[in-house]
């Protein structure tokens, strides 16, 4: 697991906190907090049943390596408890660190309206967070804030009452000495310069002017493993400023270019959509669910890949796919599974049923395959089309012409074939030699 950043704020008794070797859900209840007191907005109540529930949702991502929400936010919470059936509303947030990432880094992330909604809508009641790490070692943040309609904030309906600021399990209350960040005036010449109040960090600066954390560090030749100081000057870039460029959108995807076989796979990142994805690449949804065989209810998963184009498939003239596979030793067939390839477009591959081939190979629909792994195929293939040849067709062949008869002329019998004709010919022939010889024969005598 890389190291992370702990949360750069100055308190107002002039004391740094200690380095922390994880951002703590605390802390990010804390961040969030800051945040809505800058919007003017009372800060966020913990509470336990939230608490659970951001902990239960951080834990099943990480086990299963989830790039998207598991969804029904407020079903989940109600259902454990929240609310006493009242109706719930609730908003989640999240974020995923590979390595170096700190509380700032982390509300930089939330910083878009999406994710701000915790800050500024102010609705919401009571707050919980949960955090856990993955088998390779990186962590899942979940933050949860949640109301219940037509009930005054300040209780708890699954039992108890919460005080604002208490926190239970023995963590530190939720600090009430949070300074919002005000926006400064530019000087005669259009430049900015922030001066530091005490509770103030490098993410909420950076989140009240709209830049990152890394051009507070760029432009102030600052690092943000240094906490910063009350009445410390900032200069703020802004799109004016010469040699300065807007920040790039947080999760920009992207886009995969065809394969040699005009295929596009897209693997999935962190905090990718479905909607986002297929916005990017200018199709539909329910397209990229047919041809990954997948359900629009199915979070995504790091790392995942899925089919945007299957590209240039053409089918043999004369083979099917299955009569293009050869057999192994036990008589069966398989099919060897290439990157980017679902259960559902291998089953249209040799056209069988989806079910089938899942129960084949002892597979669900949430079972996940992989590349080179084999499938196998328990069909028969169809035999192969062996040419035999027709019976010869016998073409008659094209009667001799006949001279036209004259006007009278009794019709060709029988006996006036070609045959007959050519018998006629050979006898008169054979006449005319025999009287030749007889001719000769007497010739002599005399």
């Amino acid at each position: 697991m890389g190291a992370f950043h702990p949360p750069q704020v100055v308190r107002a008794d002039g004391v740094h906190p200690a380095p922390a070797e994880q951002v703590s859900a605390y802390e990010l209840i804390l961040a969030m907090n800051t945040l809505r007191v800058s919007y003017g907005l009372p800060a966020l109540i913990e509470d336990p049943i939230v608490n659970a529930v951001a902990q239960s949702t951080a834990a099943t991502m990480a086990a299963n390596n989830l790039s998207w929400h598991i969804g029904d936010v407020r079903g989940r919470i109600a259902a454990a408890g929240y609310g006493a059936g009242g109706t719930v509303w609730a908003t989640e947030n999240f974020a995923v660190s590979g390595g170096g990432m700190g509380i700032d880094e982390i509300m930089s992330v939330w910083a878009d309206p999406d994710h701000m909604r915790p800050a500024v809508t102010p609705a919401y009641c009571h707050v919980g967070a949960g955090a856990a790490q993955t088998s390779d070692g990186r962590i899942y943040y979940i933050l949860q804030a949640a109301y219940v309609s037509g009930q005054e904030c300040g209780s708890i309906s699954s039992g108890g009452t919460l005080q604002p600021g208490s926190i239970p399990n023995g963590l530190p209350p939720v600090s009430q000495l949070i300074i919002p960040v005000k926006i400064a005036t530019p000087d005669a010449d259009g430049r900015t310069f922030h001066a530091v109040q005490a509770g103030q960090s490098f993410w909420s600066i950076a989140i009240a002017y709209q830049i990152t954390i890394h051009d507070l560090e760029v432009w102030n030749n600052l690092s943000r493993d240094i906490p910063l100081r009350a009445g410390q000057r900032l200069f703020i870039p802004n799109e004016n400023t010469e040699g300065y460029a807007t920040p790039t959108p947080f999760g920009m995807i992207v886009l995969q270019v065809a394969d040699a076989d005009g295929r596009v796979i897209h693997e999935v990142a962190p905090y990718q959509a479905l909607i986002t994805i297929a916005d990017a690449y200018h199709v539909s949804v329910d397209r990229i669910l047919t041809l990954n065989g997948w359900q629009e209810e199915w979070p995504l998963q790091i790392g995942q890949k899925l089919v945007i184009s299957p590209g240039d498939i053409t089918p043999s003239p004369t083979l099917s796919n299955i009569q293009k596979l050869t057999p192994e030793a036990n008589g069966n067939y398989y099919h060897t599974v290439q990157s980017g390839e679902t259960l559902l477009w291998i089953a249209g591959l040799y056209d069988v049923p989806l079910s089938d081939l899942m129960n084949w190979n002892g597979l669900n629909n949430a079972s996940v395959i992989f590349t080179e792994q084999k499938l196998l195929l328990l069909v028969t293939p169809p035999a192969t089309a062996t040419f035999t040849p027709n019976p010869p067709t016998i073409t008659p062949s094209p009667s001799p012409s006949v001279t036209p008869r004259p006007t009278g002329t009794p019709p060709v019998t029988e006996t006036e074939s070609p045959r007959g004709l050519n018998l006629t010919l050979i006898l008169g022939l054979a006449a005319l030699v025999s009287g030749g010889l007889l001719w000769w024969r007497f010739s002599r005598k005399s």
